[in-house]
């Protein structure tokens, strides 16, 4: 029952735009010891839900441009299989530096659109 409500608590923090994703992860391998690559795979399944689920609500409100939608996910899909491929064949120690500079600039920026007023 309280991986339950965990798991939920969670799914609500991403509802709301909060990376849930890492706290997933996190509560995965460090609460349950479920092994990194298990927790990876679970949360994309748990994503991939809710991504599927948010879709049908923003097509019912008719939120969607369909043609700017499918240049996204053509793009999206070229990109993975690229992407893919460089995964194979890169250091496993660079996607992680890139991942981890581009969070800390993404957090950076964010700080700064918060606490910095934008002159209008």
């Amino acid at each position: 029952m309280l991986e339950f409500i965990i798991t939920l608590l969670i799914s609500s923090l991403m509802g709301m735009g909060i990376g849930g994703g890492g706290l997933y992860i996190s509560y995965l391998t460090l609460y349950l010891g479920i092994p990194s690559e298990i927790a990876r795979g679970t949360n994309l399944v748990f994503f991939a839900i809710a991504g599927v689920s948010a879709l049908l609500i923003h097509l019912k409100k008719r939120h969607i441009f369909p043609l700017q939608f499918l240049v996204l996910v053509l793009f999206g899909a070229i990109g993975s299989i690229i992407f893919s491929y460089f995964g194979n064949i890169l250091n496993p120690e660079i996607p992680k530096k890139v991942l981890g500079s581009v969070l800390i600039l993404g957090g950076v920026a964010s700080l700064i659109t918060t606490f910095i007023p934008s002159k209008k």
